[in-house]
């Protein structure tokens, strides 16, 4: 290992909790957060890049961990997996491996009744916002510029749903 790459790995390891944050803002599931910043990872030690010629070090992971969610979005947006109802699982090829028994569809079915309940529950914009980001797959900048706010207010509204979403989900599973 090059004293190049120890610099890199000490800088990724030092900026890694805020990294995750910054894509998770991007992704739905922390698995994917995850991916997306080993991938960053695999690109650094690819790249023959001294940290030393970067202006700033953690902006420029930071701005690489962000485009690298983007394109996950992007590739997601091209070819998004979507089921109407949960039962459309078990029609798939291959499903028979891992088919939903129908207490599980029924489970599944409940949670998506009270999540949509939720969403219903949050305030006009906030509603609006996270329907045009989450269903209608925009990005929060793609959203602010339909909604004329800022793209900070977007994912304001994100992270507020999400919050309110997640209580009250937690709530009817205890």
């Amino acid at each position: 290992m090059t004293v190049r790459d120890r610099l890199w790995d000490g800088i990724y390891q030092q900026y890694y909790a805020r990294l995750l944050r910054q894509v998770q803002k991007y992704l739905p599931t922390r698995e994917e957060s995850q991916d997306v910043l080993q991938d960053l990872y695999l690109q650094l030690r690819r790249r023959d890049l001294d940290p030393k010629d970067v202006e700033n070090p953690p902006a420029y992971l930071m701005r690489m961990a962000t485009n690298l969610a983007i394109d996950v979005l992007r590739r997601n947006k091209r070819n998004p997996l979507e089921f109407t109802d949960p039962a459309d699982i078990a029609e798939m090829k291959g499903a028979n491996d891992h088919c939903a028994t129908p207490e599980q569809i029924s489970s599944d079915r409940q949670r998506l009744d009270i999540i949509a309940a939720a969403i219903k529950d949050l305030p006009p914009r906030c509603c609006e916002a996270f329907l045009l980001c989450k269903r209608d797959h925009l990005t929060p900048a793609e959203a602010a510029q339909k909604l004329g706010v800022s793209r900070n207010m977007v994912e304001k509204h994100l992270r507020t749903a999400l919050k309110h979403c997640r209580e009250v989900l937690a709530r009817h599973e205890n």
